[in-house]
């Protein structure tokens, strides 16, 4: 069983975290900034451990969707595109 890699996708920065093999607990990984998140992305799977991207959908307080979501969107798409093999869920 390979790890979930989790985001938590920022503007300037995001924060990335890593389950164990089992998927059973997640540890952080480290923070990147946004610009460079693909190329790290890119390398970091290359060992063929990942499973799932697992990307996080921020909330405003009402519950209504953040402002930050158009970007994310954005870089899903791009994600898509860019590493196909590997599926993504919110």
């Amino acid at each position: 069983m390979g790890r979930i890699l989790a985001l938590d996708f920022g503007t300037k920065r995001t924060g990335i975290a890593v389950t164990d093999e089992l998927q059973i607990i997640a540890s952080g990984l480290t923070t990147v900034d946004t610009k460079d998140l693909m190329e790290f992305l890119k390398v970091y799977v290359k060992d063929g451990i990942v499973d799932l991207f697992l990307i996080g959908e921020p909330k405003q307080m009402n519950n209504m969707v953040s402002e930050s979501e158009t970007h994310i969107v954005a870089f899903i798409k791009k994600l898509e595109k860019e590493i196909p093999s590997i599926p993504i869920k919110r």
